[in-house]
């Protein structure tokens, strides 16, 4: 904020006298034009439609404006959300000839960030700046603030101040008012607990900035759920030591991401949520589809759209789900006048360039389907290919359905005739099963004892073994020609 102060003192210094202020938060642009009217020694007057001139008198837009122009004193006028009085053409010239001047009164012009719907066309003489959204030193100062005032009102509860600087990090990227409400929902809900109100604003960030729906909140998953993939989580827990602050102390920078490729149905979009597990970071979903839109133009300012409100999550881990399939087509312009080459390079250009610590996790099925620019180390770390499970691994999806999952979601194990040894030893034997096959064949085998009322047995489960054709027959030449690409150009998960 502070920057952005600066910048208009310089400029009103320098003689401009009218400048646009795009934010969706008054509150933090009156302070900052407060604190710059009074590093000029200028008075400083607020106007808006509904309120009038410093809440005092109604004055229509076109008469402040002309009476502004007649006066020669040096002074600091807000106009609060003028657009729908910019309309007329009287009032825009009003305007235009203000602007034009090198002295008397300036004017700044607070409106909120503009849509394809509300997006007028531009003013010459107008100066634009945006208000950022409040960086970690300002939150934490803030909510420092707002802690230290909840903890006199609950003095029986732990301290939340001392924690501010942890708070103002889960809730980097989100505007003041959105952190005052998280925060008291969270202390309301969870009292003083630090961590819970942490995670609880981490949890809420994604849905309060994202109106449009492009990103998906998901809960990250513990790798205990993911049987098998051993070198892929040594390698995320290698990963996320980058993300502790003093590794930037030793020249290390943040973890940019990993492509997870891979036969269908072999844990790969599980495996993106147990990065987020891994890493301690919260987790939003993409499909790269929805990006594309109706409209000229609509397609490529939904990436920009969304690609700064990710910016504005982090540190975040980013899943690009099924990326193969979203980027379809982007080799050829003549279908779509090129929209979908202009996206494929928008988001190559942003996987290259990001600044902010957001940590790609990217599934794909179809290597011939990716841009090959994708595959280029820079925009990743790493590209690790998941193949149908092996026996012991098949053994480890086998009990994560078969006992954890029932543990963690019912709080016990459903009964069982046989023991766990008596299932494994069916499913080592199922070779070419992926894991979602083997979660599928279990629920089977439930059904059919459940529709008995009997306890699940392992007979149960090889009569849906044996009904079963699995993908690595069924489609065989595509699996063994994606192996053999992955075999000099991808790690083993």
């Amino acid at each position: 904020m502070r920057a952005v102060g600066t910048r208009i003192e310089t400029a009103l210094r320098a003689g401009a006298r009218a400048i646009r202020l795009e934010t969706a938060e008054e509150d933090r642009a009156l302070e900052a034009l407060e604190a710059v009217a009074q590093r000029l020694g200028w008075p400083l007057h607020v106007w808006s439609e509904a309120a009038g001139v410093d809440h005092a008198r109604h004055q229509p837009l076109l008469e402040l404006l002309h009476q502004l122009r007649t006066r020669s004193d040096d002074e600091l006028w807000v106009l609060l959300e003028p657009g729908p009085g910019l309309e007329a053409s009287s009032t825009r010239r009003a305007l235009r000839e203000l602007a034009q001047r090198e002295r008397g009164p300036a004017v700044v012009l607070v409106e909120p960030p503009a849509t394809d719907a509300t997006r007028r066309a531009p003013i010459p003489e107008l100066l634009d700046e945006r208000l950022p959204p409040p960086g970690l030193a300002e939150l934490g100062e803030h909510l420092e603030w707002a802690a230290g005032i909840i903890d006199e009102h609950h003095p029986e509860a732990e301290p939340l101040a001392p924690h501010a600087a942890s708070l103002a990090r889960a809730a980097l990227g989100l505007p003041r008012q959105a952190v005052d409400r998280l925060l008291a929902e969270a202390v309301l809900l969870h009292g003083g607990s630090a961590p819970a109100v942490r995670r609880y604003i981490a949890a809420h960030k994604p849905a309060t900035l994202d109106r449009e729906g492009m990103l998906e909140p998901c809960a990250p998953v513990s790798e205990q759920e993911l049987g098998g993939l051993d070198e892929l989580k040594t390698w995320l827990r290698r990963r996320a030591l980058a993300l502790r602050p003093r590794a930037r102390l030793a020249a290390i920078p943040p973890p940019r991401g990993v492509l997870l490729l891979g036969v269908q149905g072999c844990g790969k979009s599980l495996a993106a949520r147990v990065c987020a597990e891994l890493l301690g970071l919260p987790l939003v979903r993409l499909e790269p589809g929805r990006l594309f839109g109706g409209t000229v133009g609509q397609s490529e300012a939904n990436l920009r759209r969304t690609l700064a409100l990710v910016e504005r999550l982090a540190p975040v881990v980013l899943w690009l789900d099924e990326i193969d399939k979203g980027l379809a087509g982007s080799e050829g312009a003549a279908s779509d006048a090129g929209t979908a080459a202009r996206v494929v390079g928008g988001l190559l250009t942003w996987l290259q360039e990001r600044e902010q610590p957001v940590f790609v996790a990217a599934t794909a099925n179809r290597v011939d389907a990716l841009p090959p620019e994708l595959l280029r180390r820079g925009r990743l770390d790493e590209i690790f290919f998941v193949d149908l499970p092996g026996a012991a691994q098949r053994e480890a999806i086998l009990r994560v359905h078969l006992e954890h999952v029932p543990r963690r979601t019912l709080g016990q194990v459903p009964p069982m005739e046989d023991e766990p040894e008596a299932f494994a030893a069916v499913i080592r034997e199922a070779e070419g099963w992926s894991g979602a096959e083997i979660e599928a064949a279990l629920v089977e085998a439930r059904l059919d004892a459940f529709a008995e009322q009997r306890p699940l047995c392992a007979e149960d489960l090889r009569r849906a073994v044996r009904a079963t054709v699995p993908l690595s027959r069924a489609r065989a030449e595509s699996i063994a020609a994606l192996r053999a690409w992955a075999s000099e150009r991808a790690r083993r998960a």
